[in-house]
């Protein structure tokens, strides 16, 4: 898909959404999506001492079908970490891929254990759909390792 462009929506629990511009490295709409982002500035992940550098770049996989989608970094073609984010897939298109961040994120890195963050972050008033949602994603990724497996074997298909 050399030359397209495709928009990658975040859409947050207040409504509001921030949208980055991604190259789309595999679409199956209604299924799945990869796509490709390099990162421009340095970008500190906040609660780690991880910092993706400017260059990096973020190989993204989504599914339609998990309570989750993972941002495979990668500096200088080495595995910095999995990012999986909490999230409720939304639409998957030709030209967007859509989701609705559920605020919880699980940090995954090569070598040791996998980091939950930001769940002091949930609202109170959470509609109890998204804590099961959430609790879902969570037990899923409490063994990493398939996940991280099969997003690297992906990953370097598209390198």
């Amino acid at each position: 898909m050399p030359g397209r462009r495709i928009t990658e929506r975040k859409v947050r629990l207040d409504g509001t959404h921030v949208e980055f511009d991604c190259e789309p490295l595999l679409i199956e709409p209604g299924r799945r999506a990869i796509l490709r982002y390099e990162i421009d500035l340095d970008r500190a992940i906040p609660g780690t001492d991880l910092v993706v550098p400017a260059g990096a770049v973020t190989i993204a996989h989504y599914w339609m079908d998990q309570p989750y989608n993972v941002y495979h970094w990668l500096a200088g073609g080495r595995t910095l970490a999995y990012y999986c984010n909490v999230a409720e897939p939304l639409e998957i298109t030709d030209d967007l891929v859509s989701y609705l961040d559920l605020v919880v994120d699980v940090l995954v890195r090569p070598t040791g254990p996998s980091q939950v963050l930001d769940e002091d972050e949930l609202p109170a008033d959470l509609d109890p759909r998204f804590r099961q949602l959430i609790a879902r994603a969570l037990e899923q990724l409490a063994d990493p390792r398939p996940i991280s497996r099969e997003i690297e074997r992906e990953s370097r298909r598209y390198l």
